[in-house]
C-alpha cells in the first residue's frame, strides 16, 4: 500500500512539473506573440511616419526642380553670350540672366524618420537598402548647393556689386524699381573672367538639376514602395 501511494504521489508530482511547465511555456509563448505584435504595431506606424516624410518633402522638391530648371537654362544661356565680342540684348534679358546667376534655391529635405533607430524595426533589406542610396543622393546634392554658395559669395556677388546695379534683377518673386546708374552690358558679357564663374555656375546648376530629379524618382519609387508594404499588412 505504501507503494502504490508513493507511486501515486510521484505521477501526481509528475504531472504538477508537466503542468507548471506547460503554463510556463504558453506564457513565454503568450510574451513572445505580445513582444512581436508590439514590434508590428511599431514598424507599422514608422512606416507611416516615413510615408507622411517622403510624401511632404515630394511636393516641397516638386517646386524646387522648377527653379533649378529655370537656374540651369539661364546660366546656360548666359554662358553662351559670353564672348570677346558679344551679341547686343536688351536690358530686361541680362537681368533675368543675372538674376538666375545670384538665385540659390535649395531643398532642405524632412529627415527625421531616415535617420531615427525604429528604421531598425522594419525587416527589410530593399527599403533600408533604397533609403540609404536616397541619403548618398541627398547629401550629394547638399554638397553641390554648398559649392554654388561659396562660389556666389567668393567670386560672382563680388563681380556683380562691382560691375552691375542689382537693383535691376528681374524676377517674378518680387518687384524691384530699376537702379538711376547705367550698365554696361557689353562689358560685362566680354569679361573673361566672369565668363569662368558663369560657366562653373551652369556646369554645377546641371549637376544640382541632376541630383533633385533623381531625389524626386527616388522618393516617387519609395513612397510607392511603402504604400504597397502598409496596405500588405493590413
Amino acid at each position: 500500500m505504501e507503494k502504490n501511494k508513493t507511486g501515486k504521489y510521484l505521477k501526481y508530482a509528475v504531472g504538477e512539473i508537466v503542468l507548471v511547465v506547460i503554463g510556463i511555456l504558453i506564457a513565454l509563448g503568450i510574451n513572445n506573440w505580445n513582444e512581436e505584435n508590439k514590434k508590428d504595431i511599431e514598424a507599422n506606424e514608422y512606416l507611416t511616419n516615413l510615408l507622411s516624410e517622403f510624401e511632404a518633402n515630394q511636393e516641397a522638391l516638386k517646386t524646387d526642380i522648377e527653379y533649378h530648371n529655370f537656374v540651369k537654362l539661364k546660366t546656360k544661356e548666359l554662358s553662351e553670350l559670353m564672348s570677346p565680342n558679344p551679341k547686343e540684348i536688351k536690358s530686361n534679358k541680362l537681368d533675368t540672366l543675372m538674376w538666375a546667376m545670384m538665385f540659390y534655391p535649395q531643398y532642405k529635405a524632412l529627415d527625421t524618420q531616415m535617420n531615427s533607430d525604429k528604421l531598425e524595426l522594419v525587416d527589410d533589406y530593399n527599403l533600408k537598402n533604397n533609403i540609404a542610396y536616397w541619403k548618398l543622393t541627398y547629401d550629394s546634392y547638399r554638397y553641390r548647393l554648398g559649392l554654388t554658395y561659396d562660389q556666389f559669395m567668393n567670386h560672382i556677388y563680388p563681380f556683380m556689386t562691382e560691375n552691375y546695379q542689382i537693383k535691376n534683377i528681374k524676377s517674378s518673386m518680387f518687384e524691384s524699381d530699376r537702379s538711376l546708374f547705367p550698365v554696361f552690358t557689353k562689358s560685362i558679357l566680354s569679361n573673361p573672367i566672369f565668363e569662368n564663374q558663369v560657366k562653373l555656375r551652369s556646369l554645377n546648376a546641371e549637376n544640382i538639376s541632376k541630383d533633385a530629379t533623381e531625389l524626386y524618382n527616388l522618393q516617387k519609387n519609395l513612397i510607392q514602395y511603402i504604400e504597397l508594404k502598409l496596405e500588405n499588412k493590413k
